[in-house]
């Protein structure tokens, strides 16, 4: 069965996407599939890697709009029919959420959560799920101005971790350098800010599926062993855990939760105890680690999604680690030139040449003309201006 499957989020840089590594997890098991990847920068590095994307479509930023992007998708879906689209990043998922239904009115097919089970899931929720739940999360405070966050301060204290809505976690020290990044954070991406209370112990990450009605369709459980400085795990090994899969499985079937999420937790050192730290509503960027150990979590989500047939995933084995390795790409400029004025790419395809070059200009003009110009100098994924938080 032919399948064109439209994924975001190329970048494996310094804080990587999950786009490519759940492209790789479906070429292990679907020979015919056509990849459309679609992305916001042209220095996404996916887009320039081997065996990742068939085709590159750039994408108008969240903060343009549900119609700018149904309008862009409609022009890929010309040329590429799109069966299935799986989002991968935070500042995407409100706004696709609200266009579920104009997606399905297009034949296209995407695994999404209920959106009371995402509100319910976002960092700002977390005190009120925990307490539903039955398990634990580090004492936590919100703030969108100065004065409730010197008092988030005082019933905390030093060090504490600050966070943005969507991307970002600072352990901070002082007064002066939280204001900062207060500041900062307010200023990128709006509020809330989440304050939350450092605890010592080692970090663990769970990623499932969740089949919407309150069970689990496969999942996997690291522990952090590798951690950048940016939080990121460039490392990890999987684990077995009857405690922290009792606390996962019993979140996922109070959300009732549809699709794919991963489940952050900190192990206290002093008490043994996990407790929840962020739920992401999409895959995280190991999640073709698991695949490779016979937990291919994308395949179940086309599978579901497609109605094929669905093998059961067995738990994952103990005690297989994941290690990140960085390589270097090599473009062409033509390739990046074609892309930034185009707004697309066929990957491997010659583009070189003024005569090609001008041709790719005037085509530029032409989409210009027409209003459809998806050129935007702003960031996603936690380089961002506060116009990309929602589609």
């Amino acid at each position: 069965m032919s399948l064109t499957i439209a994924v975001s989020g190329l970048n494996r840089g310094e804080n990587p996407q999950p786009g490519a590594a759940i492209i790789q997890s479906l070429r292990r098991e679907f020979d015919d599939v056509k990849i459309v990847g679609l992305v916001y920068e042209v220095m996404e590095s996916g887009i320039y890697a081997d065996n990742c994307a068939d085709v590159i479509y750039q994408l108008p930023y969240p903060g343009k709009g549900t119609a700018a992007f149904l309008d862009r998708l409609d022009h890929i879906c010309e040329s590429h029919p799109i069966d299935v689209f799986i989002p991968t990043l935070d500042a995407e998922m409100d706004g696709i959420l609200r266009i579920e239904e104009k997606l399905i009115e297009r034949g296209i097919k995407v695994m999404l959560p209920a959106r009371e089970s995402y509100v319910n899931s976002k960092k700002q929720a977390l005190s009120k799920l925990a307490a539903e739940c039955g398990c634990r999360i580090p004492r936590t405070c919100q703030a969108i101005e100065t004065k409730a966050l010197m008092t988030a301060v005082d019933v905390i204290g030093f060090p504490i971790i600050i966070k943005g809505p969507f991307y970002g976690a600072d352990k901070v020290q002082s007064r002066e350098t939280l204001v900062e990044k207060f500041n900062t954070i307010i200023r990128d991406w709006g509020g809330p800010v989440i304050l939350q209370e450092c605890i010592k112990g080692k970090e663990y990450n769970v990623i499932a599926v969740g089949d919407g009605k309150g069970e689990v369709e496969g999942c996997c459980a690291i522990r952090k062993t590798v951690v950048s400085e940016k939080g990121k795990g460039y490392g990890g090994v999987t684990i077995r855990d009857n405690k922290l899969d009792e606390i996962s499985r019993g979140i996922i079937k109070h959300l009732k939760w549809n699709g794919p999420l991963e489940l952050e937790y900190i192990r206290d050192d002093a008490t043994g105890e996990f407790l929840l730290i962020e739920i992401n509503p999409r895959f995280p960027a190991w999640v073709d680690f698991p695949s490779q150990i016979g937990c291919n979590l994308p395949v179940k989500v086309v599978q579901k999604l497609m109605n094929l047939e669905s093998p059961a995933i067995p738990a994952c084995e103990a005690g297989k680690f994941f290690v990140r390795h960085s390589i270097d790409l090599v473009g062409d400029l033509a390739q990046l030139e074609q892309l930034s004025i185009l707004g697309e790419l066929v990957t491997g395809q010659a583009t070189s040449g003024e005569t090609k070059t001008e041709q790719a200009c005037e085509g530029a003009q032409l989409e210009r003309i027409n209003g459809k110009d998806v050129r935007n100098p702003r960031k996603v994924n936690g380089h961002s201006n506060r116009e990309v938080t929602s589609l």
